[in-house]
């Protein structure tokens, strides 16, 4: 298990957790938006409860080790399904296409243009 520091609050939560936060959060620096994400955590009472988290270019996390992996750490701390960083990309329909984006006739970067 690993304790995380997220904005001066200690989180206690599980190695796989941490290990996925971190890559994501290192992706999500890249953007220029913030996401928010749930991850699960150790309450003090010893229940597991979901905090979300705001992660953006301004996210500084610190990462410690508080003790090793337990048996059942991956079942009381599932790796939650993070947003997809950076946009997603689909499919559209020609005829969507240009009635959502005219084309130009000509390119005004062309420099034939003069």
């Amino acid at each position: 298990m690993k304790r995380i520091t997220y904005n001066g609050e200690p989180l206690v939560t599980g190695t796989g957790v941490t290990d996925a936060l971190l890559n994501y959060v290192t992706r999500v620096s890249g953007m220029a938006a913030a996401v928010a994400v749930d991850i699960p955590v150790l309450e003090r009472n010893g229940t597991i409860q979901a905090h979300t988290l705001i992660l953006s270019t301004a996210t500084q996390l610190t990462v410690k080790d508080i003790d090793g992996v337990s048996a059942d750490e991956s079942a009381r701390f599932p790796v939650p399904e993070l947003p997809p960083v950076g946009g997603q990309a689909f499919a559209m329909e020609p005829e969507s296409i240009q009635a959502d984006a005219p084309f130009l006739d000509e390119d005004p970067l062309d420099p034939a243009r003069g």
